[in-house]
């Protein structure tokens, strides 16, 4: 994942975070580390990326990553990211510069 040198305003930062904060009340798994993300090959979109942890195996826990997009002024598309095509999803994958990160969706707003 490269660094981004693209600043995000803070109240698109607090939208985006307020949809984390939905995702992880309504998160069956451990729902963590919630970035919101810029890729080249989805321009003019910003992209919300956390992760899922299944431990219902305890001997083998499986991580889970989702995606959902936003414009670029917070406001939700309504989509998500996904991939049928491996390279496909590598290059995205590869792809994606980190604007801003959380650990857990608490309350960004403190």
């Amino acid at each position: 994942m490269k660094k981004n040198s693209q600043t995000i305003d803070r109240q698109v930062i607090h939208k985006i975070m307020d949809r984390a904060i939905e995702i992880n009340q309504s998160c069956k798994e451990s729902c963590r580390d919630f970035r919101i993300m810029t890729s080249p090959m989805r321009a003019d979109t910003l992209i919300l990326r956390w992760r899922t942890i299944d431990i219902s195996n305890e001997d083998n826990p499986i991580q889970y990553y989702h995606y959902e997009c936003f414009k670029m002024d917070g406001t939700p598309e309504f989509c998500s990211v996904y991939y049928t095509d491996q390279d496909q999803a590598n290059d995205f994958i590869t792809s994606l510069q980190m604007l801003y990160h959380q650990k857990f969706a608490i309350d960004h707003t403190l």
